[in-house]
Protein backbone atom coordinates (compact mmCIF):
# COMPACT_ATOMS: atom_id res chain seq x y z
CA UNK A 1 0.00 0.00 0.00
CA UNK A 2 2.58 2.43 1.04
CA UNK A 3 4.26 1.75 -2.73
CA UNK A 4 1.35 1.93 -4.14
CA UNK A 5 0.56 5.47 -2.50
CA UNK A 6 3.93 6.91 -3.35
CA UNK A 7 3.52 5.84 -6.96
CA UNK A 8 0.54 7.20 -7.50
CA UNK A 9 1.71 10.70 -5.31
CA UNK A 10 4.42 10.93 -8.01
CA UNK A 11 2.45 10.49 -10.80
CA UNK A 12 0.23 12.86 -9.91
CA UNK A 13 2.74 15.89 -9.44
CA UNK A 14 4.49 14.67 -12.81
CA UNK A 15 0.97 15.10 -14.63
CA UNK A 16 0.61 18.82 -12.94
CA UNK A 17 4.36 19.44 -14.16
CA UNK A 18 4.33 18.49 -17.62
CA UNK A 19 0.50 17.60 -18.72
CA UNK A 20 -0.72 21.78 -18.12
CA UNK A 21 -1.96 23.40 -21.07
CA UNK A 22 0.14 26.43 -22.03
CA UNK A 23 -3.75 28.77 -21.89
CA UNK A 24 -4.02 27.03 -18.26
CA UNK A 25 -1.06 29.07 -16.70
CA UNK A 26 -2.56 32.24 -17.87
CA UNK A 27 -4.59 31.84 -14.50
CA UNK A 28 -2.91 33.49 -11.85
CA UNK A 29 -4.63 31.49 -9.16
CA UNK A 30 -4.31 27.83 -11.33
CA UNK A 31 -0.47 28.79 -11.62
CA UNK A 32 0.38 29.37 -8.15
CA UNK A 33 -2.08 26.17 -7.16
CA UNK A 34 -0.42 23.77 -9.00
CA UNK A 35 2.79 24.29 -7.57
CA UNK A 36 1.62 24.25 -4.16
CA UNK A 37 -0.29 20.60 -5.67
CA UNK A 38 2.83 19.64 -6.38
CA UNK A 39 4.78 20.59 -3.42
CA UNK A 40 1.65 18.98 -1.11
CA UNK A 41 1.64 15.47 -3.52
CA UNK A 42 5.40 15.07 -3.36
CA UNK A 43 5.76 15.63 0.35
CA UNK A 44 3.14 13.25 0.81
CA UNK A 45 5.07 10.41 -1.49
CA UNK A 46 8.33 10.61 0.76
CA UNK A 47 6.31 10.13 3.79
CA UNK A 48 5.31 6.96 1.83
CA UNK A 49 8.52 6.14 0.62
CA UNK A 50 10.44 6.46 4.63
CA UNK A 51 7.64 4.56 5.91
CA UNK A 52 8.25 1.87 3.14
CA UNK A 53 12.28 2.17 3.56
CA UNK A 54 12.31 2.11 7.70
CA UNK A 55 9.18 -0.20 8.30
CA UNK A 56 8.27 2.54 10.77
CA UNK A 57 5.03 0.65 10.51
CA UNK A 58 6.10 -2.55 11.62
CA UNK A 59 7.98 -0.95 14.70
CA UNK A 60 5.24 0.67 16.25
CA UNK A 61 2.27 3.35 15.77
CA UNK A 62 4.33 6.24 17.88
CA UNK A 63 7.41 6.00 15.34
CA UNK A 64 4.88 5.82 11.70
CA UNK A 65 2.88 8.56 13.89
CA UNK A 66 5.39 10.62 14.49
CA UNK A 67 6.60 10.57 10.57
CA UNK A 68 3.28 11.44 9.36
CA UNK A 69 2.43 14.31 11.29
CA UNK A 70 6.05 15.84 10.38
CA UNK A 71 5.18 15.61 6.58
CA UNK A 72 1.95 15.07 6.22
CA UNK A 73 0.56 18.46 7.80
CA UNK A 74 2.72 20.88 5.54
CA UNK A 75 1.76 18.21 2.41
CA UNK A 76 -2.56 19.67 4.03
CA UNK A 77 -1.38 23.32 4.20
CA UNK A 78 0.13 23.42 0.31
CA UNK A 79 -3.31 21.65 -0.54
CA UNK A 80 -5.57 23.77 1.21
CA UNK A 81 -3.76 27.14 0.23
CA UNK A 82 -3.97 25.50 -3.69
CA UNK A 83 -7.56 25.18 -3.13
CA UNK A 84 -7.95 28.52 -1.97
CA UNK A 85 -5.56 29.98 -4.50
CA UNK A 86 -7.78 28.69 -7.51
CA UNK A 87 -10.88 30.14 -5.61
CA UNK A 88 -9.81 33.52 -5.13
CA UNK A 89 -7.68 33.37 -8.91
CA UNK A 90 -4.19 33.75 -6.73
CA UNK A 91 -5.38 36.25 -4.06
CA UNK A 92 -4.21 34.80 -0.51
CA UNK A 93 -3.13 37.49 2.45
CA UNK A 94 -0.15 36.46 4.09
CA UNK A 95 -2.53 36.25 7.19
CA UNK A 96 -3.94 33.02 6.06
CA UNK A 97 -0.12 31.63 5.27
CA UNK A 98 1.12 32.46 8.49
CA UNK A 99 -1.68 30.33 10.55
CA UNK A 100 -0.79 27.53 8.89
CA UNK A 101 2.80 27.71 8.67
CA UNK A 102 2.34 28.79 12.55
CA UNK A 103 0.63 25.55 13.36
CA UNK A 104 2.97 23.14 11.23
CA UNK A 105 5.94 24.80 13.09
CA UNK A 106 4.44 24.46 16.37
CA UNK A 107 3.78 20.41 15.92
CA UNK A 108 7.23 20.16 14.22
CA UNK A 109 9.02 21.90 17.07
CA UNK A 110 7.02 20.27 19.87
CA UNK A 111 7.67 16.65 18.25
CA UNK A 112 11.56 17.39 17.81
CA UNK A 113 11.95 18.60 21.10
CA UNK A 114 9.98 15.62 22.53
CA UNK A 115 12.22 13.33 20.95
CA UNK A 116 15.13 15.07 21.95
CA UNK A 117 14.15 15.88 25.51
CA UNK A 118 12.95 12.01 26.18
CA UNK A 119 15.84 10.40 25.23
CA UNK A 120 14.27 7.12 24.18
CA UNK A 121 15.35 6.00 20.43
CA UNK A 122 12.95 6.65 17.76
CA UNK A 123 12.11 2.62 16.99
CA UNK A 124 11.49 2.54 21.02
CA UNK A 125 8.23 2.95 22.45
CA UNK A 126 7.87 6.34 24.23
CA UNK A 127 4.49 7.77 26.25
CA UNK A 128 5.60 11.42 25.96
CA UNK A 129 6.35 11.12 22.43
CA UNK A 130 2.82 9.40 22.41
CA UNK A 131 0.77 12.40 24.06
CA UNK A 132 2.68 15.05 21.74
CA UNK A 133 1.68 13.56 18.80
CA UNK A 134 -2.47 13.41 20.25
CA UNK A 135 -1.41 17.24 20.84
CA UNK A 136 -0.05 17.54 17.21
CA UNK A 137 -3.00 15.47 16.05
CA UNK A 138 -5.85 18.55 17.53
CA UNK A 139 -3.20 21.02 16.36
CA UNK A 140 -3.85 19.84 12.86
CA UNK A 141 -7.69 19.22 13.31
CA UNK A 142 -7.76 23.00 14.31
CA UNK A 143 -5.37 23.81 11.14
CA UNK A 144 -7.92 22.02 8.91
CA UNK A 145 -11.22 23.52 10.41
CA UNK A 146 -9.87 27.17 9.63
CA UNK A 147 -9.26 26.59 6.26
CA UNK A 148 -12.63 25.12 5.72
CA UNK A 149 -13.64 28.08 7.09
CA UNK A 150 -12.68 30.05 4.64
CA UNK A 151 -12.85 27.98 1.74
CA UNK A 152 -16.19 26.87 2.28
CA UNK A 153 -17.02 30.99 2.14
CA UNK A 154 -15.42 31.30 -0.94
CA UNK A 155 -16.99 27.96 -2.28
CA UNK A 156 -20.33 29.65 -1.44
CA UNK A 157 -20.03 33.10 -3.14
CA UNK A 158 -18.50 31.70 -6.18
CA UNK A 159 -21.66 29.07 -6.35
CA UNK A 160 -23.78 32.41 -5.63
CA UNK A 161 -21.94 34.45 -8.38
CA UNK A 162 -22.59 31.42 -10.44
CA UNK A 163 -26.16 31.32 -9.68
CA UNK A 164 -26.92 34.54 -10.64
CA UNK A 165 -24.99 35.13 -14.14
CA UNK A 166 -26.25 32.29 -16.16
CA UNK A 167 -29.50 31.49 -17.25
CA UNK A 168 -29.67 27.75 -15.61
CA UNK A 169 -28.32 26.04 -12.97
CA UNK A 170 -24.73 25.44 -13.35
CA UNK A 171 -24.12 23.56 -9.96
CA UNK A 172 -21.65 21.11 -12.49
CA UNK A 173 -18.76 24.23 -12.10
CA UNK A 174 -18.27 23.69 -8.88
CA UNK A 175 -19.60 21.01 -7.66
CA UNK A 176 -16.01 19.27 -7.14
CA UNK A 177 -15.05 22.77 -5.01
CA UNK A 178 -17.72 21.72 -2.31
CA UNK A 179 -17.39 17.71 -2.54
CA UNK A 180 -13.39 18.69 -1.92
CA UNK A 181 -13.25 20.99 1.12
CA UNK A 182 -15.72 18.70 2.81
CA UNK A 183 -13.72 15.56 2.25
CA UNK A 184 -10.48 17.04 3.42
CA UNK A 185 -12.27 18.78 6.23
CA UNK A 186 -13.30 15.23 7.24
CA UNK A 187 -10.33 13.71 7.24
CA UNK A 188 -8.92 15.68 9.15
CA UNK A 189 -11.42 15.24 12.06
CA UNK A 190 -10.45 11.57 12.17
CA UNK A 191 -7.06 12.23 12.12
CA UNK A 192 -6.88 12.04 15.88
CA UNK A 193 -7.81 8.39 15.73
CA UNK A 194 -7.00 7.89 12.07
CA UNK A 195 -3.21 7.96 12.40
CA UNK A 196 -3.34 5.78 15.70
CA UNK A 197 -5.25 2.90 13.61
CA UNK A 198 -3.83 -0.24 13.16
CA UNK A 199 -4.76 -3.47 11.44
CA UNK A 200 -7.58 -3.62 9.05
CA UNK A 201 -9.20 0.01 9.90
CA UNK A 202 -5.62 1.37 9.29
CA UNK A 203 -6.15 0.16 5.66
CA UNK A 204 -9.68 1.33 5.41
CA UNK A 205 -8.34 4.82 6.69
CA UNK A 206 -5.75 5.56 4.45
CA UNK A 207 -7.62 4.62 1.32
CA UNK A 208 -10.16 7.02 2.34
CA UNK A 209 -7.54 9.25 3.21
CA UNK A 210 -5.66 8.78 -0.30
CA UNK A 211 -8.55 8.92 -2.51
CA UNK A 212 -9.96 12.38 -1.03
CA UNK A 213 -6.35 14.20 -1.88
CA UNK A 214 -6.24 12.29 -5.07
CA UNK A 215 -9.74 13.60 -6.48
CA UNK A 216 -8.84 16.98 -4.64
CA UNK A 217 -5.78 16.62 -7.02
CA UNK A 218 -7.18 15.59 -10.00
CA UNK A 219 -10.35 17.93 -9.62
CA UNK A 220 -8.15 21.06 -9.50
CA UNK A 221 -6.13 20.10 -12.07
CA UNK A 222 -9.47 19.53 -14.39
CA UNK A 223 -10.99 22.73 -13.55
CA UNK A 224 -7.98 24.65 -14.21
CA UNK A 225 -7.39 23.25 -17.81
CA UNK A 226 -10.91 23.00 -18.31
CA UNK A 227 -13.32 26.09 -19.97
CA UNK A 228 -15.07 25.74 -16.70
CA UNK A 229 -12.24 27.89 -14.86
CA UNK A 230 -12.70 30.55 -17.08
CA UNK A 231 -17.32 30.72 -16.76
CA UNK A 232 -16.91 30.65 -13.38
CA UNK A 233 -14.23 34.17 -13.12
CA UNK A 234 -16.64 35.45 -16.19
CA UNK A 235 -19.58 35.16 -13.48
CA UNK A 236 -17.02 36.49 -10.87
CA UNK A 237 -16.36 39.64 -12.19
CA UNK A 238 -19.72 40.52 -12.68
CA UNK A 239 -20.42 40.54 -9.35
CA UNK A 240 -17.08 42.41 -8.85
CA UNK A 241 -18.64 45.26 -11.36
CA UNK A 242 -21.09 45.22 -8.52
CA UNK A 243 -19.13 47.18 -6.27
CA UNK A 244 -19.76 51.04 -6.14
CA UNK A 245 -16.11 51.37 -4.66
CA UNK A 246 -12.68 50.17 -5.46
CA UNK A 247 -10.49 48.97 -2.96
CA UNK A 248 -7.37 46.97 -2.57
CA UNK A 249 -8.78 43.92 -0.93
CA UNK A 250 -9.73 40.40 -2.51
CA UNK A 251 -13.39 40.10 -3.34
CA UNK A 252 -13.63 37.29 -0.69
CA UNK A 253 -13.50 40.36 2.10
CA UNK A 254 -17.00 41.54 1.89
CA UNK A 255 -19.74 38.30 0.79
CA UNK A 256 -21.58 38.85 -2.24
CA UNK A 257 -24.51 38.97 -0.52
CA UNK A 258 -23.48 41.35 2.15
CA UNK A 259 -22.34 43.55 -1.23
CA UNK A 260 -25.82 43.32 -2.99
CA UNK A 261 -27.58 44.11 0.60
CA UNK A 262 -25.45 47.21 1.02
CA UNK A 263 -27.26 48.46 -2.68
CA UNK A 264 -30.68 49.93 -3.67
CA UNK A 265 -31.97 50.91 -6.66
CA UNK A 266 -34.91 53.65 -7.23
CA UNK A 267 -38.31 53.77 -8.39
CA UNK A 268 -36.97 55.21 -11.80
CA UNK A 269 -34.40 52.86 -12.08
CA UNK A 270 -36.22 50.10 -10.91
CA UNK A 271 -39.25 51.15 -13.40
CA UNK A 272 -36.60 51.29 -16.51
CA UNK A 273 -35.47 47.74 -15.62
CA UNK A 274 -39.02 46.48 -15.61
CA UNK A 275 -39.78 48.48 -19.00
CA UNK A 276 -36.38 47.21 -20.79
CA UNK A 277 -37.43 43.59 -19.89
CA UNK A 278 -41.16 43.45 -21.19
CA UNK A 279 -39.97 44.88 -24.48
CA UNK A 280 -37.07 42.33 -24.15
CA UNK A 281 -39.94 39.66 -23.18
CA UNK A 282 -42.28 40.84 -26.12
CA UNK A 283 -39.35 40.32 -28.80
CA UNK A 284 -38.61 36.80 -27.81
CA UNK A 285 -35.03 37.12 -26.93
CA UNK A 286 -35.27 34.72 -24.03
CA UNK A 287 -35.34 32.02 -26.29
CA UNK A 288 -31.91 32.35 -27.08
CA UNK A 289 -29.52 29.67 -25.80
CA UNK A 290 -26.32 30.25 -23.20
CA UNK A 291 -27.69 33.64 -21.89
CA UNK A 292 -25.75 35.26 -19.50
CA UNK A 293 -26.42 38.45 -17.00
CA UNK A 294 -23.88 40.48 -18.83
CA UNK A 295 -25.46 39.14 -22.67
CA UNK A 296 -29.10 40.30 -20.87
CA UNK A 297 -27.81 43.56 -19.28
CA UNK A 298 -26.25 44.34 -22.89
CA UNK A 299 -29.30 43.69 -25.05
CA UNK A 300 -31.69 45.87 -22.55
CA UNK A 301 -29.44 48.31 -22.52
CA UNK A 302 -28.88 48.90 -18.79
CA UNK A 303 -25.58 47.88 -16.34
CA UNK A 304 -24.98 44.35 -14.93
CA UNK A 305 -25.28 45.83 -11.65
CA UNK A 306 -28.99 47.64 -12.20
CA UNK A 307 -30.16 44.41 -13.54
CA UNK A 308 -28.61 41.86 -10.74
CA UNK A 309 -30.06 44.28 -8.22
CA UNK A 310 -33.73 44.56 -9.64
CA UNK A 311 -33.65 40.34 -10.12
CA UNK A 312 -32.76 40.07 -6.19
CA UNK A 313 -35.48 42.34 -5.27
CA UNK A 314 -37.99 40.65 -7.39
CA UNK A 315 -39.58 37.48 -7.20
CA UNK A 316 -37.17 35.13 -8.99
CA UNK A 317 -33.98 36.29 -7.06
CA UNK A 318 -31.44 35.41 -10.19
CA UNK A 319 -31.44 35.34 -13.85
CA UNK A 320 -32.09 31.11 -13.87
CA UNK A 321 -35.33 31.58 -12.06
CA UNK A 322 -36.35 34.36 -14.74
CA UNK A 323 -35.23 32.06 -17.67
CA UNK A 324 -36.96 29.26 -16.62
CA UNK A 325 -40.23 31.14 -15.98
CA UNK A 326 -40.08 32.47 -19.03
CA UNK A 327 -39.30 29.62 -21.19
CA UNK A 328 -41.49 27.75 -19.31
CA UNK A 329 -45.21 29.74 -19.92
CA UNK A 330 -43.57 30.04 -23.87
CA UNK A 331 -43.11 26.12 -24.10
CA UNK A 332 -47.02 25.72 -22.43
CA UNK A 333 -48.28 27.69 -25.57
CA UNK A 334 -46.01 26.02 -27.98
CA UNK A 335 -46.83 22.65 -26.78
CA UNK A 336 -50.50 23.69 -27.16
CA UNK A 337 -50.37 25.00 -30.78
CA UNK A 338 -48.09 22.67 -32.22
CA UNK A 339 -48.77 18.96 -30.88
CA UNK A 340 -46.47 17.50 -33.64
CA UNK A 341 -43.86 18.99 -32.52
CA UNK A 342 -41.03 16.77 -29.86
CA UNK A 343 -40.88 17.38 -26.82
CA UNK A 344 -37.00 18.37 -27.86
CA UNK A 345 -37.94 20.38 -30.56
CA UNK A 346 -40.24 22.76 -28.14
CA UNK A 347 -36.89 22.69 -25.33
CA UNK A 348 -34.61 23.83 -28.25
CA UNK A 349 -36.64 26.63 -29.68
CA UNK A 350 -37.73 28.26 -26.31
CA UNK A 351 -33.82 27.95 -25.14
CA UNK A 352 -33.49 25.14 -22.52
CA UNK A 353 -30.17 23.61 -22.73
CA UNK A 354 -31.26 20.30 -23.59
CA UNK A 355 -34.58 18.17 -23.46
CA UNK A 356 -33.69 16.81 -19.88
CA UNK A 357 -33.23 19.98 -18.27
CA UNK A 358 -36.65 21.26 -20.06
CA UNK A 359 -38.25 18.51 -18.56
CA UNK A 360 -36.47 19.00 -15.31
CA UNK A 361 -37.85 22.99 -15.36
CA UNK A 362 -41.29 21.96 -16.60
CA UNK A 363 -42.58 19.16 -14.13
CA UNK A 364 -40.94 21.66 -11.13
CA UNK A 365 -43.48 24.71 -12.84
CA UNK A 366 -46.55 22.89 -13.77
CA UNK A 367 -46.46 19.14 -11.80
CA UNK A 368 -46.67 17.57 -14.75
CA UNK A 369 -44.18 16.35 -17.82
CA UNK A 370 -44.21 18.17 -21.14
CA UNK A 371 -45.61 15.33 -23.06
CA UNK A 372 -48.67 14.90 -20.94
CA UNK A 373 -49.32 18.59 -20.51
CA UNK A 374 -49.42 18.45 -24.95
CA UNK A 375 -51.36 15.10 -24.65
CA UNK A 376 -54.01 17.21 -22.42
CA UNK A 377 -53.30 20.20 -24.45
Amino acid sequence: MQVSGMLAMTILAMMLVVRVPPRAMRHAGFARARWLLVSGTLLIAVQFFVQHQLGLRQMGVTQAVFLNLLLFMPAALFINMAILNVQRRGRVSPKEWTVGVVICGIVAVGLLATVALDGVPLPGESQPLRSAEYVGAGFFMLMQCYYFILQIREYKRLQLAVDEYFDRERHDLLRWMGLSVHLLTLIALAVPLGIFFEGVALIIFSVVTFFSISYTVISIYSYGISEDANRVEEAEEGEEDEATTTTETSPSDVPTAAKGEALSMTDEERQQVEKALEQWTAEGAFRQHNLTLGIVAKQIHVSVRLLQLWLRQSEYHKLATLMNHLRVEDAKQVLGEHPDWSTESVADYCGFSSRQYFHQIFVQHTGTTPAKFQKNN
